[in-house]
Formats: structure tokens, C-alpha cells, sequence
């Protein structure tokens, strides 16, 4: 278990961009466009951290998986509230988001294996 990434959402992705690498210090890798939300993928020394456009704020933690079906079934054991009904399927991998009982969101991501 460790953390695949951090996600912070933000109102303007250009605008973070400019303020995570050049007062945070991080190192931009590459923006990205799909589907019509922008997002910017950050190197935080060694800790991949993505800035997405949302409209608001707030930070997501995606922990990695081997197994997002399995997490879901384990989650829905527990009685996790805010758990995906269905895992997304994106560009990469899966993901199935949840909530902790503060309402912090959470999620897994599976990487999708290399062809």
C-alpha cells in the first residue's frame, strides 16, 4: 500500500501551475487535456502530485491497488460511506473513490498493465 498520488483540485490549472512550482517548488511534468477538464501532473520530489480544474478546492489522496474490485467489496464490508458504485474507467487505469468518516475524499487507483 502506498500513495499513487496526490490530487489537489483548483479553480485554474495555468494559475497553480505558476504557484506550485514557482513559490512551492515543484517541477511540472507535463498538462494534459481529455475530456475537457485541463490538469497538470507535478513532480513533488519524487511524489506525483496533479493539479485538476474543479471550480473549488480541496485535496484527494489516490492509494495504489492491485485489486479495485476487491477494495470495493472490502470497503462495502466495513460500511465505508461515499464508495463508487462503479469503479471509473480512465486513460491509465481505474479509479473507485470513497470518503473517510470526516468526508475527506479517498480513492484507489489500478494501473491499467502496458500493452
Amino acid at each position: 500500500m502506498g500513495i499513487h498520488e496526490v490530487i489537489i483540485e483548483v479553480g485554474d490549472v495555468t494559475a497553480a501551475v505558476e504557484f506550485y512550482t514557482k513559490v512551492v517548488g515543484f517541477k511540472l511534468v507535463r498538462v494534459v487535456e481529455e475530456g475537457g477538464r485541463k490538469a497538470a501532473e507535478l513532480d513533488a520530489d519524487g511524489q506525483r502530485v496533479s493539479l485538476v480544474a474543479t471550480g473549488s478546492g480541496g485535496i484527494r489522496f489516490a492509494l495504489r491497488s492491485a485489486d479495485v474490485r476487491a477494495e470495493q467489496r472490502r470497503l462495502g464490508r466495513h460500511k465505508v460511506d461515499g464508495v463508487s458504485s462503479e469503479p471509473v474507467q480512465s486513460k491509465g487505469g481505474t479509479w473507485l473513490g470513497f470518503r473517510d468518516p470526516w468526508g475527506n475524499r479517498l480513492g484507489y487507483w489500478q494501473e491499467h498493465a502496458a500493452d
